[in-house]
């Protein structure tokens, strides 16, 4: 099962994304908990290239593909932001009070932790951030 869709720089995007993942979801069998993981990953994901990306609104700013395999769930998402490698990022000290955690990073650290695999390039001028996850279904 593979499915894919273009999202522009807009966040009145993410009710298109959402519907996308059920979708996808729905078509390959995914379970109630492998969908969950799947629309925090992506919304995640998506957002921040909408918001820090800088790619100018209502332009097209990411492509994001899925696909289920063997018992995996590979998702990739590709933008045409600046360049940035999330996976670089530190992840949180999350056993800090949240007070005490500076702002920033907690999104990109639930992404890691609710997949299995990570990889990222830059490739034809895009980000391409790859997540594998083992399916629960």
């Amino acid at each position: 099962m593979t499915s894919s869709a273009d999202f522009v720089s807009d966040r009145a995007e993410l009710e298109k994304l959402e519907g996308f993942t059920a979708d996808f979801a729905l078509k390959a069998g995914l379970s109630d908990k492998d969908l969950f993981a799947l629309q925090i990953v992506v919304e995640e994901l998506v957002t921040n290239v909408i918001d820090y990306g800088g790619v100018p609104a209502g332009e097209h700013a990411v492509r994001v593909d899925l696909s289920t395999d063997n018992g995996e769930l590979l998702i990739r998402i590709a933008d045409r932001g600046k360049e940035y490698n999330p996976l670089l990022r530190e992840d949180p000290d999350v056993t800090l009070p949240a007070e005490e955690r500076p702002i920033g990073g907690l999104g990109v650290h639930f992404c890691k932790k609710l997949t299995d695999a990570q990889s990222y390039e830059r490739r034809d001028g895009c980000n391409v951030l790859t997540l594998r996850k083992k399916l629960n279904s």
